[in-house]
């Protein structure tokens, strides 16, 4: 058993000596590489999980459209927990054809992290605030999402339209179609394309930090006061940084964590405002700009509103003072 085990752990530890033999690489891209590689088996088996949790909902659209509709907000902040961008492609797509309301979709953004989280458990000290943060979004999430309901009660008009008539090939991450649960490889295929698209980003913005540290500031404390680290000013700015439509954006937040260089409130901040490919589906099929742009300020004020509260009150987060 203890040869077995020896034998698991040289596989694992190739790529590691591998890399370490490159020795062209500066140490800090070979740091990058080989941490991020070591999450591989972690990040395929969730995204894995992930996928064929997509492929029920979208198997049983009519119901899960019907819980939208019913207790609109409660579902939206509740799934959108899942880190996959897909469910706000979908929300955007149900909101601009008067399927779901302006509350629901905003429950749906404001409780989405994309592929954040799973990022977090690269340094299992930090992976500890996934649940506050997971607590926060969602109460948040429905909060917003009440409220706006309640303002906007008369003025929205929900359809009974059938989901299975509607275009749902809007692509979500990996240019995947929401819509090809019936084709068996993308159960397999998309998680794997998922992985390496994450590998791929993930070792970026870590070499982009690491560079920045070695080659710009000479130490991960420098830059991070360099980067407003004790200053609500951060908190604004990572809710700002949040609205950028694209799967990079909670990718660079949780890097940039992970790292130390920003602050659990700017954390909090930037995973609020951050709707994967959300905000790029709404303007492509909403054509009211004045509601998209709504929509948007309620996000960033949301955002920055509840970073700041974190900011200054740490403890009711319970990690910390």
């Amino acid at each position: 058993m203890n040869a077995l085990w020896q034998h698991i752990q040289d596989i694992l530890g190739l790529p590691a000596f591998l890399i370490n033999q490159c020795n062209f690489l500066p140490d800090y891209v070979k740091f990058a590489i080989i941490t991020c590689i070591s999450f591989i088996p972690w990040l395929y088996f969730l995204y894995y999980v992930i996928e064929l949790i997509e492929r029920f909902v979208l198997k049983h659209i009519n119901t899960f459209l019907k819980l939208a509709r019913r207790v609109g907000v409660f579902f939206g902040a509740a799934i959108s927990v899942i880190p996959e961008s897909g469910y706000q492609v979908m929300a955007s797509t149900f909101y601009s054809r008067k399927m779901i309301s302006k509350g629901t979709l905003l429950a749906f953004f404001i409780s989405c992290s994309d592929d954040a989280l799973p990022l977090l458990c690269m340094d299992f000290s930090k992976a500890p605030v996934i649940i506050p943060i997971v607590i926060v979004k969602t109460v948040v999430a429905i909060v917003v999402g009440v409220v706006v309901d309640l303002i906007f009660v008369f003025n929205t008009k929900i359809e009974n339209s059938n989901p299975v008539n509607l275009d749902l090939n809007e692509p979500a991450c990996c240019d995947h179609k929401l819509m090809t649960q019936q084709v068996p490889p993308y159960w397999w295929m998309h998680p794997l394309i998922h992985t390496f698209n994450v590998f791929l980003f993930a070792t970026f913005a870590l070499i982009f930090f690491e560079f920045c540290i070695a080659k710009g500031f000479g130490s991960q404390g420098a830059m991070a006061q360099a980067m407003f680290i004790d200053s609500p000013i951060q908190v604004i700015g990572g809710a700002l940084f949040g609205l950028i439509p694209n799967s990079l954006t909670s990718i660079f937040l949780a890097i940039a964590y992970y790292k130390g260089l920003i602050s659990i409130p700017t954390l909090i901040a930037g995973l609020i405002s951050t709707t994967g490919l959300g905000l790029n589906a709404l303007s492509k099929y909403n054509k009211n700009n004045t509601d998209n742009s709504f929509i948007t300020i309620v996000l960033f004020v949301t955002a920055v509103v509840t970073g700041l509260l974190a900011y200054y009150n740490m403890l009711w987060l319970g990690i910390g003072g």
